[in-house]
């Protein structure tokens, strides 16, 4: 597993020294994760996607999480007294996954190649459509942008290029596309780890980690224990928790901090130090907390 997980680090690394020694191109990369990668793999993938009860369970859960997350993210965060720019970042970290690169590393090694659909349902048609629209609505109030707000959010919403994708993928549900064209999603789509790592390791600012050492520590904890710990319970009640698919998907919900998600705070205004060092500390706690959630489900 730790070999799975390894290149993470591995781009991160080379983001951030690329930053220190070069510079910072993070903004021209994000631009392109965003335009072609991203659309890219929901293009491929989604249109592959066979739709049954289970992908609509995974589905659920996904959801579930996500507003349980928002609900305890957004009391705490008032407890906390946090800005609305912090407490919006804290909300953004809280609530949304690392459910792709380092879900599909973690799945992978822990069940196999097979198991990764459930993931890859969970991350494309839960985590990352609630980033597009819930996620950018957060984005966009706690970044202060008062004037026009619901028209920036509704342009940022049926604008996005992946998001566009998405529905372009459910059209074309089952559809195969010409060889060429193919090669062309599979190299883009290829694109799109390296370079989102490579982004974080570009946004990382080792010295502030201290600056917000405790919200860190109080997102990690709602992100990756308190919500995996209630809906494990309600998982419980409602499914079968013997079964792979049921398995996968509750290994999601425990997953870190999701990359895009602090890469779209950033964007938008939203508190970088407090984004990053969560990303970071919930990647390092990750190699913990998911072989324990795994050990607890098995």
């Amino acid at each position: 597993m730790i070999e799975q997980i390894a290149p993470v680090f591995l781009f991160v690394l080379i983001g951030y020294l690329f930053k220190i020694f070069k510079e910072d191109i993070s903004y021209a990369l994000t631009e392109f994760v965003i335009y072609f990668s991203l659309p890219a793999l929901a293009l491929s993938k989604i249109r592959a996607l066979e739709f049954n009860d289970v992908i609509f369970k995974v589905i659920i859960v996904s959801y579930t999480a996500m507003f349980v997350a928002f609900l305890i993210s957004l009391i705490v965060g008032k407890m906390l007294k946090l800005s609305k720019r912090d407490l919006a970042t804290f909300m953004i970290v809280s609530i949304f996954g690392n459910t792709s690169f380092v879900g599909f590393s973690y799945i992978e090694s822990l069940y196999s190649m097979k198991e990764i659909v459930y993931a890859l349902v969970y991350d494309q048609l839960g985590s990352f459509v609630a980033l597009l629209t819930f996620g950018v609505a957060i984005i966009s109030w706690g970044g202060g942008k008062k004037e026009g707000f619901r028209r920036d959010v509704l342009k940022q919403i049926f604008l996005s290029p992946p998001l566009i994708a998405i529905v372009v993928a459910i059209y074309f549900h089952g559809t195969s596309f010409p060889p060429y064209l193919e090669g062309i999603l599979d190299k883009l789509q290829a694109t799109l780890i390296p370079l989102v790592t490579i982004i974080v390791g570009m946004k990382l600012e080792l010295k502030a980690l201290v600056n917000y050492f405790r919200e860190n520590v109080i997102a990690l904890f709602i992100k990756m224990f308190l919500v995996p710990l209630i809906l494990l319970g309600i998982m419980h009640i409602f499914f079968d928790m013997s079964q792979v698919w049921a398995k996968v998907t509750f290994l999601e919900v425990a997953m870190p901090p999701m990359t895009m998600a602090t890469v779209y705070a950033i964007k938008g205004g939203l508190n970088k130090a407090l984004a990053i060092n969560t990303l970071a500390l919930g990647i390092l706690v990750s190699f913990l907390s998911i072989i324990t959630w795994n050990f607890v489900i098995g």
